[in-house]
């Protein structure tokens, strides 16, 4: 049983509600799935090095001077925690935030469970905080979100976006005297434990703790936008012979060539064959965390399975299956008929079990199908797991 189950369907999400409205899925995640300790020993285990890895918000970001130090051990320079000016920070109502977390497995699994309902990349954070003091004024994010309540329970107002779309290199900070908040909430209510709030980028939110311990972790999705696309159009005009001439240095001269250039490009831009190159280059770059599997590929006195082993396509976007390939972490494989029909199957089922996969076919078929899946699983192409 997975611990999140989405409810809508993947199409109706899409199409109604990703990158159009907010929408708040209740009481969806298995609240058990992840203890709280197992959420405080993620932030033990954070870059607490890194300016990004790990903030402390207290009107603003804590200069980390003021929680952390740094020791020589052997040689190497260490961080830790000082500690009592932490919990003074957070009795006093400061929100801890561990950006970029990665390899572990309980984050990545739910990580993932986000990047497979929208077939895109993703990006964790987990945020704590006790008492009732916001730790942020109100703001947008360049990047759509699901925010899945862990623990506690938090308040989040949200307002229409007065800059639409926003992307990496905008931030509501340095636009907020142009583009203001609106005046008028969109929406008001309290995300409690289980609850998920999916909110698309661009939409204000002035997230407020209740007075009681909150933990919620924030996925943020990254799928191939419009500006990648014309960015690696532009990289790939080196390849032909009129993007590599040179251009006159007047309008009057250089108008012909321009729109001969124009032309080029719009036919090459709306090209499937162009479009489906891009989308092979986008995803090669993306690579998805697994645990090691030691046991199960190194030990030659266990290399087989358990039918209860749960599988995923280590990849956030395995639409080109439906064309005899998928692309998982660098790695282009050509699939035949028979490896194309599994591959749909675990695709449109992230996390089945190898014995419900099985039972979509014949019998006589299923040694061949594990033999399948482990040679795919000895690559990281599937990610084969015995928990979650």
């Amino acid at each position: 049983m997975n611990p999140i189950d989405f409810i809508l369907e993947k199409n109706d999400f899409l199409d109604n509600f990703f990158e159009k409205k907010p929408y708040v899925f209740k009481n969806i995640y298995d609240i058990n799935y992840i203890s709280r300790h197992e959420i405080e020993d993620i932030f033990n285990r954070s870059d607490l090095s890194s300016f990004e890895g790990l903030k402390l918000m207290y009107d603003g970001i804590v200069d980390k001077n003021e929680y952390i130090e740094s020791y020589g051990d052997l040689g190497i320079t260490r961080y830790r925690y000082i500690y009592s000016k932490l919990y003074d920070y957070l009795n006093a109502g400061a929100t801890l935030v561990a950006n970029g977390v990665i390899n572990e497995p309980k984050i990545d699994f739910l990580a993932k469970c986000c990047s497979s309902f929208t077939d895109s990349h993703s990006y964790s954070s987990i945020y704590l905080a006790y008492g009732d003091k916001r730790s942020f004024k109100p703001h947008w994010d360049s990047r759509d979100i699901f925010v899945i309540q862990l623990t506690g329970k938090k308040r989040w107002v949200i307002y229409e976006p007065s800059f639409p779309k926003p992307v990496f290199t905008h931030q509501s900070k340095d636009m907020e005297n142009v583009y203001p908040c609106p005046s008028e909430p969109y929406d008001d209510f309290v995300l409690e434990a289980g609850d998920v709030l999916y909110l698309p980028r661009g939409w204000w939110h002035n997230p407020l703790p209740v007075g009681e311990e909150t933990i919620h972790l924030s996925v943020g999705i990254f799928p191939p936008y419009a500006f990648n696309y014309l960015h690696w159009i532009s990289n790939k005009m080196h390849d032909f012979e009129i993007g590599r001439k040179s251009i006159p240095r007047s309008w009057k001269q250089a108008k012909n060539e321009i729109e001969e250039l124009s032309e080029f490009i719009y036919e090459y831009l709306g090209s499937e064959e162009a479009y489906n190159d891009f989308l092979q280059s986008f995803s090669s770059t993306q690579r998805t965390p697994s645990k090691l599997n030691l046991d199960l590929f190194c030990n030659n006195n266990n290399n087989i399975f358990p039918e209860k082993t749960r599988l995923r396509i280590n990849s956030n976007n395995n639409l080109s299956s439906n064309d005899g390939y998928i692309i998982c972490n660098g790695i282009k494989l050509n699939l035949d008929v028979g490896s194309v029909e599994i591959i749909k199957k675990i695709n449109e089922n992230p996390y089945i079990s190898l014995e419900r996969l099985l039972s979509f076919f014949d019998s006589k078929k299923h040694d061949k199908i594990k033999e399948l899946i482990y040679k795919l699983g000895y690559q990281n192409i599937l990610e084969i797991i015995n928990d979650l």
